[in-house]
C-alpha cells in the first residue's frame, strides 16, 4: 500500500507510525491543511482495498471537524493534546501497518520514486510505502520536530539520497537507493516472523561492514558567564555534554564567552573550558563575541573597549583539523562598529586571506578540505517575516537589527565566496538558525553560502539552552546539521530541526 503526500508532510507523517513518537509542533492552519488533503484518500493513497481508503477519508474529516471545534489561534502552535486528540484515529490506522518506506532527499524524480511506486504496489497491507511528492530542484530538505526515524536521516548524510525504513517500535535504517531494493526483499520475506526478529534485522543494516568516515561538529554559542542565568545552568549542560561527547569530534564556540569583561567573568568561562578540554583530545575552537571585548556588550568609538583577557585565549585565524579534513577560518567581528553592532575589516579579511594561503603552501593537501567560517555575528539579516527553528518560540525575529548587525555584510559573504567557503557558524542573536543564499563571485558563478547560527548554550534571558551538530563526510560532499534545544527546566534536550544538504564543496 503507499501514500502519497506532500513533502512539508513528512514529519506528521512520520508521527502517525510511532506509538510513542514525540508530538509535532503545528499551527492550526497546517494540521487543518494536511487533514483536508487526508480527506480525499481516494486521490493520494495506493491500495485496492476500497473501504480502508474510505474510513481513512472519515478518519480525516471527523479530525478536521475536532479541530473546528477548538478554540485556537489559526497561526499559533498548538498544545500537544490538541494536535494528539484531533489525530487519534488516524494514529490508529496509521500503526496498523508492519513495515514503513518512505525515499528522502531526491532532488527530481528517479530510480528512488521508480521503486518507491513499485513497492506500494506490491505490498501487501503489512506495508506502508510513503511517498513525498515535491520536487522543487532544492538542494536542501529541512523537517521541524523529526520523529525518530526522520532523526537517522540526519546521522547519515552520506546516503542520501536514498530509502528510509523503519518500524512501529521506533527501529530504522537509512540506505542508499542502491541498497535499498535489496533491504526491501529482504524485509518484505520477513514480514510473518515475530517483532524481534524484524527488528533485529533493522539494526544489522546501521552496522555496515565498512562505513563512511564522518566528521562531526558540535556547535556552542553565547554562553554569557557572569550572568546568573549561565551559573543556575552551567551544570546542566556540561553534564549533558558530557553524556553526548562521543557523538562530536570537535568543539565550536562562537563568541561572548563571557558576560563582560571582568575577570570573575573570565574565570567562570575558563573553569567551563577546562572541563571540555578534559572531555575532549581537542582543543575548543573559539571566536570572540562584542561582550568578549566590550562592557556589558557594548562600545562607542574607543569607550567601552577592553581587551585584558584575550592574551590567555588562542586565537589563531587559521585552524586546520587534518582528521576532519576540514579548515577553519576565525574571525573577529567586533574588531568594528558601535554599540552590539560588529564589523570586519578589510586588513582583517586580507590578514586571514594572506595565512591561509601561507598554510596552503606548506601543507598542500588543505587545497581540498571545505573551509568554515567562524564568527560572532550573523552575516544575514533576520527578517521580520522569519521562523524561527524552535517553532515554540514567540519570538519572530523582529527588534532592532540596526543595533546589532554585521556591517558591511556582503563584503564578507563576498570574500567567503570567492574563496569558497560554504559554510559559515554564528551567534549573537539568541536564536538557532538556518539561512542559504547565493552570493555573487567576481570570476565565476555565485556562490551557495549557508548560514547556520546557534542560540544560547546556557539559556540566558529565558531562552531554551540550544547547540547544534554537523555532520559530513568529506568524500561524498554531503552534510546535516542539527538543532537541538532544552526549554530551560532541564526537562531533556531534544532535536528542533533538521537541515540535509549536499553541496559542491562540503
Amino acid at each position: 500500500m503507499g501514500w502519497s503526500f506532500e513533502l512539508r508532510h513528512a514529519n506528521i507523517a512520520a508521527y502517525l507510525t510511532q506509538p510513542n513518537g514525540r508530538v509535532p509542533t503545528l499551527t492550526r492552519a497546517e494540521l487543518l491543511e494536511f487533514l483536508s488533503t487526508m480527506e480525499q484518500a481516494d486521490k493520494f493513497l495506493i491500495s485496492s482495498n476500497r473501504a480502508f481508503i474510505h474510513l481513512f477519508s472519515i478518519y480525516a474529516r471527523e479530525s478536521s471537524q475536532r479541530l473546528q471545534d477548538d478554540q485556537a489561534s489559526h497561526d499559533r502552535p498548538l498544545q500537544a493534546s490538541q494536535v494528539k486528540r484531533a489525530l487519534a484515529d488516524l494514529r490508529g490506522a496509521f500503526q496498523s501497518f508492519d513495515l514503513y518506506l518512505m525515499p528522502v532527499g531526491r532532488q527530481a524524480p528517479g530510480r528512488a520514486d521508480a521503486f518507491a511506486e513499485w513497492a506500494a504496489h506490491a505490498t501487501s497491507s503489512k506495508v506502508l510505502v510513503l511517498l513525498p511528492t515535491s520536487h522543487n530542484g532544492t538542494k536542501t530538505l529541512d523537517i521541524f520536530d523529526p520523529a525518530p526515524p526522520v532523526q537517522e536521516v540526519a546521522k547519515q548524510p552520506d546516503n542520501w539520497p536514498g530509502m528510509l525504513f523503519w518500524l512501529g517500535t521506533g527501529e530504522a535504517t537509512f540506505a542508499p537507493i542502491q541498497q535499498a531494493e535489496a533491504i526491501f526483499i529482504r524485509l518484505k520475506e520477513m514480514l510473518e516472523s515475530d517483532a524481534k526478529t524484524l527488528a533485529t534485522a533493522i539494526n544489522d543494516y546501521n552496522r555496515p561492514a565498512v562505513q563512511e568516515r564522518r566528521g562531526r561538529i558540535l556547535h556552542l554559542s553565547d554562553l554569557h558567564f557572569g550572568h546568573r542565568d549561565a551559573l543556575d545552568r552551567e551544570a546542566y549542560l556540561e553534564t549533558h555534554l558530557m553524556e553526548i561527547q562521543g557523538d562530536f569530534d570537535r568543539v565550536v564556540i562562537t563568541g561572548d564567552l563571557f558576560d563582560d569583561t571582568r575577570e570573575e567573568d573570565y574565570r567562570g568561562f575558563f573553569r567551563f573550558w577546562s572541563a571540555l578540554q578534559r572531555a575532549s583530545s581537542k582543543e575548543p575552537i573559539l571566536v570572540l563575541g562584542n561582550h568578549d571585548q566590550r562592557t556589558f556588550g557594548n562600545k562607542l568609538a574607543t569607550l567601552g573597549e577592553d581587551y585584558r583577557f584575550l592574551q590567555h585565549l588562542d586565537l589563531s585565524p587559521v585552524v586546520i583539523d587534518g582528521d576532519l579534513q576540514c579548515t577553519f577560518l576565525r574571525f573577529n567581528s567586533s574588531e568594528g562598529g558601535n554599540f552590539a553592532r560588529g564589523n570586519i575589516s578589510q586588513n582583517q579579511l586580507r590578514d586571514v586571506g594572506t595565512l591561509l594561503d601561507i598554510k596552503r603552501k606548506h601543507h598542500p593537501e588543505i587545497a581540498d578540505y571545505p573551509k568554515i567560517a567562524l564568527l560572532h555575528h550573523h552575516p544575514y539579516p533576520y527578517a521580520p517575516e522569519e521562523k524561527p527553528v524552535d517553532r515554540r518560540s514567540s519570538s519572530w525575529f523582529r527588534g532592532r537589527e540596526s543595533l546589532v548587525e554585521l556591517e558591511d555584510s556582503e563584503s564578507f559573504l563576498r570574500w567567503c565566496a570567492n574563496r569558497d567557503v560554504p559554510l559559515v557558524m554564528h551567534g549573537h542573536k539568541h536564536e538557532s538558525r538556518y539561512r542559504a543564499e547565493f552570493i555573487d563571485r567576481t570570476h565565476s558563478a555565485p556562490r551557495e553560502i549557508t548560514a547556520v547560527g546557534c542560540g544560547t548554550s546556557m539559556g540566558i534571558g529565558g531562552r531554551p539552552q540550544t547547540y547544534n551538530l554537523i555532520t559530513w563526510t568529506p568524500d561524498s560532499e554531503r552534510w546535516s546539521a542539527q538543532f537541538f534545544s532544552d526549554p530551560g527546566d532541564g526537562s531533556g534536550f531534544h532535536e528542533d530541526k533538521i537541515v540535509l544538504y549536499r553541496g559542491v564543496s562540503l
